[in-house]
């Protein structure tokens, strides 16, 4: 080894271990690369100055440098010379005062021994370390186990076949009597040991299990000693294990969950130790549901997180939550949307509505955060309610209490977001008090209740015109000269107040348009840019809203302004301009394929872009890092525009169509691997991107009319079945491993629309695989429904679903009826399949669950002709049954099933009319029409009287049925009722006589209103009377 050659490196990484400029940093970097890393001489040197060099600083860079280029250059090196340096290491990370140079040099070796120990050298390493690890002195017993859980990074496989050997080593080491830190380094080691423990295994299992006490003691030493940062690796590795196959903390489960909720609340505690406790019960949460639901602590949690949210906080007038609050309101979030919600909302509602009453404005406060972040996974649960919740969150907007003020803006925006329909019918009571609040002098208030705003006047159509020349005063005037971060929103609001008025707009148009282009054209800092993505969003909202016609002088100008958004450096504005870009081609459809050139480059760059370096890795600079080494489920700013592109280049094709074509190939293909991103949002929008490029193809063919049944009866075109064959199996692909319910339930419903607008044609290749999949999700066995569990034991028995699982089995529900609507009676096989699992839901103590089942049942009965009628004894008594039911919706869908199977089944079912008929009475007589139980009992009625007007005692029944009329909610019943009044009057039933009258008001009101749906033939009939 040359002397000089060392002396010379060691004087660069001194330059570089203590530069105090980039440029020097650069200099001596590309310095080092082209000059002393390029030959295995390196490595040598190196480790001559790491074990040498008389600064620590410039030693751990040294080590640093050294593990980076082992992989490179060690097999290189002469055998005598390798064992000289083996020698040396051991010696030098013995010999080693400083933590930081012996944690690297612990790092080279485990990186040397991932090369050496699989081709059978350094036998002596692993006696070593356990030599090390017996000794009476700590430090070396830190070093010794220190190495340990180094190697697991790289020879774990080989180190997994000693695993008893090592469980006692460990079993030690953990209850090291002087040392905190071989304990957490210990703890550290099993952490990764965790990963090589067989799920079957159950003798390792028990001793792993075993060792779980004493790793919580150690963590408990360092929260009591406050060594925050031995506790967050501790914590890091509780969580971890949580994601692993192995129950390895099933045991202690329960005392794992008191001690996280105990550290958590315990005020005496530094707030970064209660938040990393905190955080391990959202893992928890996320990742062991089934464990939770076991040992029925979801009420005791809550009952536990809830004062959290309460708690006093110094930075409580930041505009960010305090840590441990926001991190408590991240735990209930992850169990309302975790868990059915009537084992969450109720006990989340009785806090909040104790909290209200109480004098200190920290509890009002917790309520209405509390309130906002358990909206979203009790959606459906609280649409009964949303009356007396609207009452609460008016409440806390009157509150004295500026931070109570604030959180009550926070939960109408979450709730209007998630039930915005519901939520807008309360604008009378909700808008003179929100618009009250934009005008308050505390600008974090009026941040807030703008977003309120903005998120109520999305769904207030005709009803917002009332408000709208106050209204866009303010908006105006926020926009104008509001607060910084108001701006914004401000705007934001304005295109939902053009979203909801439509024409009464007009004479904003101009203005607004002038003030948008002008925000569109910002150059700045980061706020400014914020404002100039949310003009470009906005400005295509208000083209929506004011019409292709109204807009088109501006097409062109605002066009360019999004693009050239797009070559300036924000994520945000490429995905904003990709927004626009969505909306503008659905606005003008083939007038904009004039911009395809530009726009179309953009997706595909945006598509094709490396996200390798967006983690903070570089696999380049580093080359043991590997895919498994990346996080999971972290979505970068990269992997958001990707979504945005994905959803635009969709919309852009099914608008532009035939103009689109030169685009397809390259930019399918890269959809197509965006199927197996990490980001479970990026998946979903590829899938439907890919499923919209099949309707496309089929849209630009213009086919006649599918028509049900296996095999073809109508051909379909070579592109769409081209782009059938190449979509269909990769999303198949996909769905085999998927393990994210909304991707799942998405993809469901791609499917079922794809089967609905191209036919049969779509699935008829790969009905197996996908009733395969399909049977999973009602089995309940698919991977993003087990996730949660680690073994049946696991799997609750649950009385109802949370409704993310509710969604992805009514989701596969509504598939299996689409096929049904696609096969025709080519569906008999596939019913066979699925009927008694779907049957089986029909006397599930959970409502979704019947309601799912009914439906299913009920729309197959429709879909799938004639050939229903051999189902009809296993059929016709669910119905007969769900007629019955306590609850609304099932109620309705029965009534839809009855109606509908009498209709396409070939039996006749006139016998069981009157049964039908008593048990549709009360439906037909329900003063409001909940889940549309009314209309489909009056559609039922109306299919009675066409199968067969005899067999109904029309005298009985027509007054209740007239009185039930007209359509209100399901208008597609408003095709059997006017067909079947047809019928009456045609045939001159004297029936109808005495109800004339209200007939004849009925049908006026019916056909004034626009929604009313009629056959031609009933349309010219009633028409002309």
């Amino acid at each position: 080894m040359d002397p000089q050659f060392v002396s010379s490196l060691q004087d660069r990484l001194q330059q570089l271990a203590f530069a105090s400029d980039t440029e020097t940093l650069q200099t001596v970097t590309v310095s080092l690369g082209q000059q002393y890393y390029t030959t295995a001489a390196c490595i040598p040197a190196l480790l001559t100055v790491a074990k040498d060099c008389e600064q620590w600083q410039v030693r751990q860079l040294a080590a640093v440098e050294l593990r980076k280029r082992v992989p490179k250059f060690w097999d290189d090196i002469d055998d005598a010379v390798q064992q000289q340096m083996r020698e040396a290491m051991l010696k030098a990370i013995i010999d080693e005062s400083n933590d930081l140079v012996r944690h690297s040099l612990a790092r080279v070796i485990s990186s040397i021994a991932k090369s050496d120990i699989p081709n059978q050298k350094w036998g002596d390493l692993i006696q070593f370390l356990y030599k090390c690890c017996q000794s009476p002195t700590s430090a070396h017993r830190e070093i010794g186990v220190y190495v340990l859980d180094s190697l697991f990074e790289t020879i774990g496989d080989t180190l997994s076949a000693h695993l008893q050997h090592l469980f006692e080593l460990f079993a030690v080491l953990i209850n090291d009597p002087e040392s905190l830190t071989v304990q957490v380094t210990t703890l550290e080691a099993l952490g990764k040991m965790a990963d090589y423990v067989d799920p079957e295994d159950r003798s390792a299992v028990g001793t792993f299990q075993g060792l779980v006490p004493p790793m919580v003691q150690v963590l408990q030493k360092c929260l009591a000693g406050g060594e925050e940062e031995f506790a967050q690796r501790c914590f890091e590795v509780f969580n971890g294990m949580l994601i692993l196959e192995a129950p390895l903390l099933n045991r202690h489960f329960g005392d794992l969950i008191e001690f996280s909720i105990s550290v958590g609340s315990n005020q005496e505690l530094e707030d970064s130790l209660r938040v990393m406790a905190l955080n391990f019960l959202v893992w928890t949460t996320t990742y062991k549901r089934g464990r939770l639901q076991k040992l029925k602590i979801v009420k005791p949690l809550v009952d536990r997180v809830m004062p959290i949210t309460a708690q006093e906080d110094p930075e409580d007038e930041e505009e960010d939550s305090p840590s441990r609050v926001s991190v408590a309101l991240r735990v209930l979030n992850v169990l309302s949307t975790s868990f059915p919600p009537q084992q969450v909302f109720p006990v989340v509602i009785a806090h909040v509505l104790q909290y209200m009453q109480n004098s200190d404005p920290m509890f009002r406060k917790g309520a209405m955060l509390s309130l906002a972040i358990t909206i979203e996974g009790s959606v459906d649960y609280i649409r009964p309610q949303i009356g007396d919740i609207v009452t609460l969150i008016c409440a806390g907007l009157s509150d004295s209490d500026t931070a109570v003020r604030r959180a009550a803006c926070m939960a109408l925006g979450c709730i209007a977001d998630e039930l915005d329909e519901e939520v807008a019918r309360y604008h009378e009571k909700l808008m003179p008090m929100i618009f009250s609040m934009t005008s308050d002098s505390n600008p974090t208030i009026v941040k807030y209740a703008t977003n309120a705003l903005d998120c109520i006047l999305e769904s207030m159509g005709d009803a917002s015109l009332a408000y709208l020349p106050q209204l866009m005063e303010r908006l105006v005037a926020l926009l104008e000269s509001g607060p910084t971060e108001v701006k914004p929103i401000a705007l934001s609001a304005i295109g939902s107040a053009a979203h909801s008025s439509g024409e009464a707009f007009a004479p904003y148009f101009n203005e607004v348009v002038a003030r948008i282009k002008h925000a569109m054209a910002l150059t700045g800092d980061d706020d400014t840019l914020a404002l100039r993505g949310v003009a470009t969003d906005t400005i295509s909202t208000v083209a929506e809203a004011a019409g292709r016609d109204a807009f088109r002088p501006h097409l062109d100008e605002c066009t360019q302004l999004a693009m050239q958004g797009m070559e300036i450096d924000s994520a945000t504005l490429r995905e904003s301009a990709f927004c626009y870009v969505g909306v503008m081609s659905r606005v003008f459809e083939g007038e904009f394929a004039k911009y395809l050139s530009y726009i179309a480059p953009q997706i595909l760059q945006t598509l094709r872009m490396d996200e390798s370096s967006a983690f903070g890795y570089d696999t380049d600079e580093d080359p043991e890092m590997d895919d498994d080494d990346m996080p999971l489920g972290f979505n970068t700013a990269i992997s958001d525009e990707k979504e945005v592109a994905a959803d635009a280049v969709g919309q852009l094709f099914a608008s532009t169509t035939t103009a689109f074509l030169p685009y397809v190939e390259e930019i399918a293909a890269e959809l197509i691997k965006l199927l197996d991103h990490f980001s479970d949002t990026a998946r979903k929008a590829a899938t439907v991107a890919l499923f919209t490029f099949v309707r496309t193809f089929s849209k630009i063919a213009s086919p006649d009319p599918w028509m049900p049944g296996v095999p073809l009866r109508v051909a379909i075109d070579e592109n769409t079945q081209s782009m059938i064959k190449l979509v269909l199996p990769a999303v198949l692909r996909m769905w085999e491993d998927e393990d994210d319910k909304m991707v799942v339930t998405q993809l469901c419903t791609e499917l079922r629309l794809i089967m609905k607008d191209v036919g049969p044609a779509t699935t008829i290749e790969y009905a197996d695989s996908i009733s395969k999949h399909l049977l999973e999700i009602f089995e309940k066995k698919a991977p993003c429904q087990t996730i949660d569990f680690e073994d049946d034991e696991d799997m609750p028995d649950e009385d109802e679903m949370a409704e993310l699982d509710s969604l992805l089995i009514c989701a596969a529900a509504d598939c299996v009826a689409e096929f049904a609507s696609a096969f025709g009676d080519a569906f008999e096989p596939i019913m066979d399949t699925f009927l008694p699992h779907i049957a089986g839901y029909a006397p599930s103590l959970a409502v979704s669950e019947r309601a799912m089942a009914v439906g299913c049942l009920a729309e197959i009965a429709k879909n799938m002709g004639p050939g229903i009628t051999k189902y009809a004894e296993a059929l016709f008594p669910i119905f007969m049954g769900a007629l019955q039911d306590k609850h609304a919706e099932v109620q309705s869908n029965a009534a839809f099933g009855v109606g509908a199977f009498i209709e396409t089944a070939t039996i006749d079912a006139s016998p069981y009319f009157g049964d039908v008929l008593k048990a549709l009475f009360p439906l037909i007589q329900m003063s409001d029409n909940t889940n549309n139980a009314r209309d489909n009992a009056a559609g039922c009625v109306a299919r009675l009287i066409l199968e067969n007007a005899d067999a109904v005692p029309l005298s009985d029944v027509l007054p209740a049925w007239i009185g039930a009329l007209p359509i209100r909610g399901d208008h597609l019943e408003d095709l059997p009722v006017y067909d079947a009044v047809c019928y009456l009057l045609k045939n001159k039933r004297s029936e109808v006589e005495p109800c004339l009258p209200a007939l004849m008001a009925v049908l006026k009101q019916a056909m004034s209103d626009p929604d009313t749906l009629f056959t031609e033939e009933s349309r010219q009939y009633l028409g002309s009377l």
